[in-house]
């Protein structure tokens, strides 16, 4: 059993914080004619993967709160799509509420019950928790990245 210490959960967090910033970056280079523009049809914009990695977000702190994530809560502030200042605002605000919550687990070892749709249920560490958030990320990085040379944005590297 690999033991967990407060050192891990702070390095992965400053990771997540610094791939978060890289984000946030980019997302403030989006003109505000493209935040609602969608490359195809069956795409979303901008703006409706903001409000998805937003609703992800939300089900990690409360399900790292009830010690099971499970995604099941869908209800989404719609504006988030449209308004580009409120949905990184959004972004930022739960990264607060993300820290907040981390910096307040005294025990890094306790299993959070992880319920995916494609994978199924496990049981998983924190450290693995946030990697998957970070995973996440790294995956909407790539969308964002399409998207952007899509819209005539140009290259933006994210690493």
């Amino acid at each position: 059993m690999v033991i967990m210490s407060e050192k891990n959960v702070k390095d992965l967090i400053e990771d997540y914080k610094s791939i978060r910033n890289r984000t946030i970056e980019f997302l403030n280079k989006v003109p505000e004619d493209k935040w609602t523009w969608r490359p195809h049809d069956l795409l979303g914009s901008f703006g409706m993967q903001v409000r998805h990695i937003c609703t992800s977000q939300q089900a990690y702190i409360e399900g790292i709160k009830k010690c099971k994530i499970d995604f099941s809560q869908k209800d989404f502030d719609k504006e988030i799509e449209i308004n580009k200042n409120k949905a990184i605002e959004r972004l930022k605000k739960l990264d607060e509420k993300l820290f907040k919550l981390i910096t307040s687990i005294k025990d890094y070892n306790k299993k959070i019950t992880f319920v995916d749709g494609v994978s199924g249920t496990s049981e998983e560490t924190l450290t693995n928790v946030i990697n998957y958030m970070i995973e996440h990320e790294f995956y909407h990085q790539g969308i964002f990245t399409c998207y952007g040379r899509l819209a005539g944005m140009g290259k933006f590297l994210f690493m």
